[in-house]
């Protein structure tokens, strides 16, 4: 085993927090997809040097899906997922499926979260609507995040990703 990938698979058990990944999310996404197309080439001159074999494509996947439930934020969340779709494991489709359930409801409901905030801050003659809108259908949830962040942003106040 290459020490990139070593180091990779230490970094990813050892990870605790979004903070503690530095590098490794997007170096475990490459190097899985380095093992399962030999013409794979990141840029990375580090990753395109290491070679990795479908087994230990397999040790940073197992890696992954150990620090996956270490933490709940959803940064942490996203990232461990976003490398483990490099893998295309079919055996992954309930994983996937799972996630996707407990975020879209949860997506649901701090959508509910922010349109009952916007809407009060209407009713305080705040400009966070540009007509009569509703809000709380699934299609109005982008639209009710970009009015938050442009209210939010025009007050000086910066939500991170």
């Amino acid at each position: 085993m290459g020490a990139l990938t070593q180091e990779n698979i230490r970094k990813l058990n050892e990870a605790k927090g979004v903070e503690d990944f530095g590098d490794s999310i997007w170096m475990a996404s490459d190097l899985i997809r380095k093992a399962s197309s030999s013409g794979y080439h990141s840029g990375f001159e580090a990753i395109d040097r290491e070679n990795v074999t479908e087994a230990e494509a397999k040790e940073i996947q197992d890696a992954l899906l150990r620090a996956l439930p270490r933490n709940t934020n959803p940064r942490w969340v996203a990232g461990i997922l976003s490398a483990l779709s490099s893998s295309r494991d079919p055996s992954l489709k309930q994983l996937w499926v799972d996630y996707l359930a407990k975020y879209l409801e949860q997506v649901k409901a701090a959508n509910a979260v922010v349109h009952t905030a916007l809407g009060a801050l209407h009713d305080l003659g705040e400009p966070v609507f540009e007509s009569n809108f509703s809000g709380r259908s699934v299609t109005e949830i982008e639209r009710s995040v970009d009015r938050a962040q442009r209210y939010l942003h025009e007050r000086g106040i910066t939500v991170p990703w």
